[in-house]
């Protein structure tokens, strides 16, 4: 696993530990999850950017299902229950 050194002044230092301390999603209580846990929400980020964006590209170039087609599948869904 590579290292990382980030500098940070004392006051930086102390916010950052209170952030680490205070969040329900870290579980292990450090500096290193929280980077770790950004990063991921990052990548999150990113993916669901990149499906918004090739869903519009469908919606655009009507690749998706015609209003018949939508309305059929919501039936569908209805009677199967």
């Amino acid at each position: 696993m590579a290292k990382i050194s980030i500098y940070l002044d004392d006051e930086r230092l102390r916010e950052l530990d209170e952030l680490v301390k205070n969040s329900p999603y870290l579980v292990k209580r450090n500096r290193s999850s929280l980077f770790n846990y950004l990063i991921e929400q990052e990548a999150i980020k990113q993916r669901r950017k990149t499906m918004l964006e090739a869903a519009q590209v469908a919606d655009e170039l009507n690749l998706g299902w015609s209003s018949e087609e939508e309305n059929c599948a919501v039936i569908d869904l209805e009677v199967s229950g």
